[in-house]
C-alpha cells in the first residue's frame, strides 16, 4: 500500500472530478474504507468493463488495481480513464534519474520542495522561469517529431495516452500566443498523422516549484472541456472560467434552470442547424457580418433566424445581457459534470 500521503493525495485528486471515483485492490476491497465488491472479469483486450451502472477500469499502480467510477455514459467512461490515468501517475514512482524524470516528478507533485530544488540543482534544470504546461492527450509516439520543442522547453512522456510540452514563455507574449500555438500543433498533428489528438493548456507559473498546479490546470481543463464543448480538441484552463463554474452547481438546479429556455415548447425552434447559427454567432462576437459570411448565408437570413429566437423566447441575443442568458442556461445542461438531458 502507498504512503498515507500519497494515498490522501490521490483522493484528494480523485474527490475534484465530477464523478464519484472508487479505488479497489486486487482483493475486491476499496480503499479506504474497506468495502468488498464483486470485481468484473476483463476482457484481455480491453481495460474498461461497463457493469451494474458502473464504468470499471483496470490501472497497475502498487496495490491499487481498479478504478470505479459511478455511471455508464459517454461522461463516466472519459472520467473513469482520466482517473485511471491520475491514479498512475501519482503512485508509479521511478528514481530520477535524468531531467525528464525530475520534470515528470514535478508535474506529479510527487517531491517536497527541498527534494524538487534538490533535483533541480543536480540536473541544472532553471528553477526560476515562467513556464506553462500544454498536456497533449491521445498522443502517440509517432507525434513527438511533430512538436517543436525550443530552447527551455521540455517535452515530457507521461503515460502511453500523453505527453507534456513543458513551454517557456520567453518567445511567448501571452495567453493568446499559447492557444495559437496549442491550436497550430493539432493542426500539424492532424495533417501529417491523421490522428486527433486534445490538447489543453494550464496556468503560467513562474516556478518549477508550482508546476505541478499548471499540469492539474491542465488536466482540469480536459476534463471541462470534453463535456462542455464536445466538438472541441484544444482547451485553455483560463477560457473555461464560466464552464467551471457551472460544473459546481448543483446537477439538479441546473437542469431546471436549462428546462425554462430548452423544454418541449422550443424544441422545433432550436434544431441543429438553429444552434450551429447560434454557435457561430457567439463565435463571431455577435458580429452578423461575420456570422453570416462564415454560414455562407444572407445577412436577411441571419436578422430572420435570431427574429425568431426573440419571439419565441424574449430573447434577443444581438443584446449582450440577453446572450449571456441564453448561454448560461445552454451551459447549465451540462452542469454538475454529465451531458445534457433529453428535452422534457
Amino acid at each position: 500500500m502507498p504512503e498515507k500521503h500519497t494515498m490522501e493525495h490521490v483522493l484528494r485528486t480523485l474527490a475534484a472530478l465530477n464523478h464519484e471515483v472508487i479505488l479497489y485492490g486486487a482483493d475486491g476491497v476499496s480503499v479506504p474504507t474497506g468495502i468488498r465488491r464483486s470485481v468484473p472479469v476483463f476482457d484481455e483486450r480491453s481495460d474498461m468493463v461497463l457493469e451494474d451502472g458502473h464504468v470499471w477500469m483496470h490501472v497497475q499502480a502498487h496495490s491499487i488495481l481498479y478504478v470505479c467510477v459511478s455511471g455508464d455514459d459517454q461522461a463516466a467512461q472519459d472520467c473513469a480513464r482520466l482517473a485511471a490515468a491520475l491514479v498512475t501517475a501519482v503512485l508509479v514512482e521511478t528514481p530520477a534519474s535524468d531531467q525528464d524524470d525530475v520534470v515528470r516528478a514535478a508535474l506529479r507533485e510527487e517531491l517536497s520542495g527541498p527534494e524538487l530544488e534538490a533535483l533541480v540543482n543536480e540536473f541544472s534544470i532553471p528553477m526560476e522561469l515562467d513556464r506553462c504546461v500544454l498536456l497533449l492527450h491521445g498522443t502517440s509516439s509517432g507525434m513527438r517529431d511533430l512538436i517543436v520543442v525550443e530552447e527551455d522547453d521540455m517535452l515530457i512522456d507521461m503515460d502511453r495516452h500523453s505527453m507534456v510540452l513543458l513551454k517557456s514563455m520567453a518567445s511567448i507574449e501571452d495567453a493568446d500566443d499559447l492557444l495559437q500555438l496549442a491550436e497550430a500543433m493539432e493542426q500539424t498533428i492532424m495533417s501529417e498523422t491523421g490522428e486527433q489528438p486534445m490538447i489543453s493548456i494550464g496556468e503560467i507559473k513562474p516556478t518549477m516549484l508550482e508546476i505541478g498546479a499548471s499540469y492539474r490546470a491542465a488536466w482540469r481543463a480536459l476534463e471541462i472541456g470534453r463535456i462542455f464543448h464536445p466538438k472541441r480538441t484544444v482547451f485553455s484552463f483560463g477560457r473555461l472560467v464560466l464552464e467551471r463554474f457551472l460544473s459546481e452547481i448543483n446537477r439538479e438546479l441546473g437542469i431546471r434552470y436549462h428546462h425554462m429556455l430548452f423544454n418541449r415548447k422550443t424544441q422545433r425552434l432550436f434544431n441543429d442547424e438553429m444552434l450551429h447559427t447560434i454557435d457561430m454567432f457567439f463565435a463571431k462576437d455577435l458580429n452578423l457580418s461575420d456570422t453570416a459570411r462564415q454560414l455562407y448565408i444572407h445577412r436577411n437570413t441571419l436578422v430572420y433566424r435570431l427574429d425568431k429566437i426573440q419571439r419565441q423566447t424574449g430573447l434577443d441575443l444581438r443584446r449582450f445581457e440577453d446572450a449571456i442568458t441564453f448561454r448560461m442556461l445552454l451551459l447549465l445542461g451540462k452542469s454538475g459534470g454529465d451531458r445534457p438531458l433529453n428535452v422534457r
